[in-house]
C-alpha cells in the first residue's frame, strides 16, 4: 500500500487535538511570531494537527474542573477571547454515601479544594482552542486517524494515516481513498488515555515504555438539564462509598455548570486481575441514591459518554521523548488522581513541548538529545512537582477504602508518603483476583431494569453519545480467531463468566449460544473508551483506530 500513499512533508505534526496538543500548537505559533517580529532570521515551519474525531472536540470527554494555572501562562487574554467556561466553583462538598444516607466529610482537604477553578465542558474547550489554532494559521485535519509510525534510520520520521473506503473484509470499495504518509521532523503524541499510536511507537522504541505499568479507571458521565431552584451554579459535590463495596476504588461527582445544567458521573476502578464490574451500571445505581434522585427528578439526560482515565501517577509515566517524538498530556499519564484533574497538567506539558520545539526549529536540531530537553523542562516545572507529591495517592486504596482514607489523610500531612512507609507497598493480587464461582455470581446478580427517566440502558446512553461509525468497514477491535475459540468462549467463560459483557459501557461484546457459543463484536457501538483493552484479563483485545470520523460526537462533555 505504501506506493499508493500520497506523501506530505511537515516540520512538526501533532497527533490528537486535545488540550495538551492544542495548547502546544498555539504556544509554538506565538513563539514563532514573536521571534519573526524581532529577528531577520525568520522561521516559517510547516505544522499540522490531526485528529480522528469528525470535528474538533468530538472525542473529548472530561468531568471537568479546570485549574486555570497553565491557561494563564500561555493564553493570558483567554477570557477576553471568549474562552467557554461555564462558571467558577462557588461551593464544595465531600460526601460519604451509604445506600440511603449521606455523611459530610468533617473537613475539605486543601489539595482537594477547587477554589478559583472553573467548571467547563472539555469538548467545548477543544472546539474553541481548535478555532484559536486556526486563527494562528495552523492546519487542523479532522477525520484523520494516525494508524502506524514510519521509522527511518532509527527514529520516528512519519505517520501513516487511515485508509478510507474498505469493507468488512478489508476489500476496497468504490470510494476507497488510501491514507497519507505525513513525513515530519518531530511528532507530538497527545492521543489521551491508552493511545494506540503511542503503543505502536513503543514497539519500535521499548525504552520509551514506563517502568511501572500504567493503571486505568473508567469514568462514565452524563449531562443533565434539571428544573430551576435545586442547585446554585458552581456547586461541586464529590462522593465516595455507595454503590461500591469497600474493597473497590471509585467515586462519583456532581457539578452544577449552571442552575439548570449539571455534569455527573462515576469512576470505577477496573483491573485485569479483577475485571468483573460494570461502570455503566455503577453510574445508574449511583443516581438512585436519594440525594441524587431528588436533584434529578423531573430532569432530562441530554448527553452521555465514557472514557478510561490514567491513574498510575508519576511513577507510571513513560519517557516523555524519543527519537523524533515527544509525548504530552494523558498519553504520558499526566493525571493527578488526588485532585482528579489533568487538564492543567496537559496544557502545561504542551507549553513545555512547544518551547522545546521552538528551540529545535531555531537551531535546526531535532536530535534526541535536543528533544530530551522537554523532559528536563517538565521535571523542573510545577506540573512535575504536583504529580510527584501525589504519586502515592491512588496506591493507598489498593487495600480497600478505609485503609486508603487513612493513608490518604497521612499523605495530606506528609506529602508523597509511600506505601512502604505506611501499610506495605505491594498490591494484594490474590485478594483482588476473582474465582470462577465468584465471577459467575457477580455476573449473575447484576439484574437491573432501567426506568428510562432516572436510569438508562447502555443502548439509550450510547444513543446520547452521538456515536457514529461507517458500518461496512473492518472491525477495529482485534481478537485472533483462535483466541476467541480457546480463551473467550472457553477459558474466560469458566474463570470470569465473560466480563466483557459487563465492563463495556456500550454493549460492544455479545455472546450467543444458538446453536453454539459465538462471540459477536458490535464495533459500530464503540465509544472509544478503551476499557476493553485496558482491563481484558488475557490481553487479547487490541483497539485500533476505525475509519477517521467514527466514534462519539460529544458537544457538552
Amino acid at each position: 500500500m505504501m506506493q499508493e500513499r500520497e506523501s506530505l512533508e511537515f516540520d512538526i505534526v501533532f497527533i490528537g487535538a486535545g488540550a495538551a496538543n492544542l495548547a502546544s500548537a498555539i504556544h509554538l505559533q506565538r513563539l514563532l511570531k514573536r521571534h519573526n517580529s524581532r529577528s531577520a532570521n525568520t522561521l516559517e515551519p510547516s505544522i499540522a494537527l490531526i485528529d480522528k474525531g469528525r470535528y474538533a472536540g468530538a472525542h473529548l470527554l472530561s468531568g471537568a474542573i479546570l485549574d486555570p494555572k497553565a491557561l494563564d501562562e500561555f493564553f493570558p487574554d483567554y477570557r477576553d477571547q471568549g474562552f467557554p467556561f461555564e462558571t467558577t466553583v462557588s461551593k464544595e462538598c465531600l460526601w460519604y454515601l451509604t445506600a440511603k444516607r449521606k455523611f459530610p466529610f468533617p473537613f475539605f482537604p486543601e489539595p482537594f479544594s477547587n477554589k478559583g477553578n472553573m467548571l467547563v465542558s472539555l469538548s467545548r474547550i477543544g472546539s474553541w482552542m481548535a478555532d484559536q489554532a486556526e486563527k494562528e494559521g495552523l492546519q487542523l485535519f479532522d477525520n484523520t486517524a494516525a494508524v502506524l509510525p514510519s521509522i527511518e534510520n532509527g527514529r520516528l520520521a512519519g505517520i501513516l494515516t487511515d485508509d478510507k473506503g474498505l469493507d468488512r473484509k478489508g476489500q476496497k470499495k468504490n470510494n476507497f481513498e488510501p491514507g497519507l504518509l505525513l513525513k515530519t521532523k518531530a511528532t507530538v503524541i497527545g492521543e489521551g488515555s491508552d493511545g494506540s499510536f503511542f503503543r505502536k511507537v513503543c514497539e519500535h522504541f521499548p525504552n520509551g515504555m514506563q517502568m511501572t505499568p500504567q493503571r486505568y479507571e473508567t469514568g462514565v458521565k452524563e449531562t443533565w438539564r434539571i428544573p430551576e431552584g435545586r442547585l446554585i451554579a458552581g456547586e461541586v459535590h464529590q462522593m465516595f462509598g455507595y454503590p461500591l463495596s469497600s474493597d473497590l476504588y471509585g467515586g462519583g461527582w456532581l457539578y452544577a455548570l449552571s442552575s439548570t445544567l449539571l455534569s455527573l458521573g462515576f469512576i470505577t476502578s477496573l483491573d485485569p486481575t479483577s475485571p468483573v464490574c460494570d461502570p455503566h451500571l455503577n453510574l445508574q445505581r449511583f443516581k438512585q441514591h436519594p440525594m441524587l434522585a431528588k436533584i434529578l427528578e423531573g430532569g432530562s439526560m441530554i448527553e452521555s459518554g465514557a472514557r478510561t482515565i490514567t491513574s498510575g501517577g508519576a511513577e507510571a509515566m513513560p519517557s516523555l521523548y524519543g527519537p523524533g517524538y515527544l509525548v504530552t498530556g494523558e498519553s504520558a499519564g499526566m493525571v493527578n488522581m488526588q485532585r482528579h484533574k489533568g487538564l492543567h497538567l496537559a496544557m502545561k506539558s504542551g507549553i513545555l513541548a512547544a518551547e522545546t520545539l521552538f528551540e529545535s526549529l531555531l537551531h535546526d536540531d531535532f536530535s534526541t538529545d535536543q528533544l530530551k530537553t522537554y523532559s528536563e523542562r517538565f521535571n523542573n516545572s510545577w506540573a512535575y512537582d504536583e504529580l510527584y507529591a501525589a504519586r502515592n495517592y491512588r496506591k493507598a486504596f489498593d487495600h480497600g477504602l478505609y485503609s486508603g482514607l487513612v493513608q490518604a489523610g497521612l499523605q495530606l500531612t506528609f506529602p508523597g508518603l509511600s506505601m512502604a512507609e505506611g501499610f506495605g507497598n505491594r498490591r494484594d493480587e490474590k485478594k483482588r483476583s476473582t474465582s470462577s464461582k465468584e465471577a459467575r455470581s457477580a455476573a449473575g446478580r447484576e439484574v437491573f431494569t432501567p426506568d428510562g427517566s432516572l436510569t438508562f440502558s447502555k443502548r439509550e446512553s450510547l444513543y446520547r453519545s452521538g456515536t457514529m461509525h461507517e458500518e461496512n468497514q473492518p472491525c477495529h477491535l482485534l481478537i485472533k480467531p483462535e483466541d476467541i475459540e480457546k480463551i473467550c468462549l472457553q477459558q474466560c467463560t469458566v474463570e470470569f463468566a465473560n466480563p466483557c459483557l459487563h465492563f463495556c459501557p456500550a454493549e460492544v461484546y455479545e455472546i450467543t449460544g444458538d446453536p453454539h457459543l459465538t462471540l459477536t463484536i458490535n464495533a459500530s457501538n464503540c465509544l472509544h473508551c478503551k476499557t476493553c483493552e485496558t482491563v481484558d484479563p488475557y490481553r487479547i483485545i487490541t483497539w485500533t483506530p476505525p475509519e477517521g470520523g467514527g466514534g462519539p460526537g460529544y458537544k457538552l462533555s
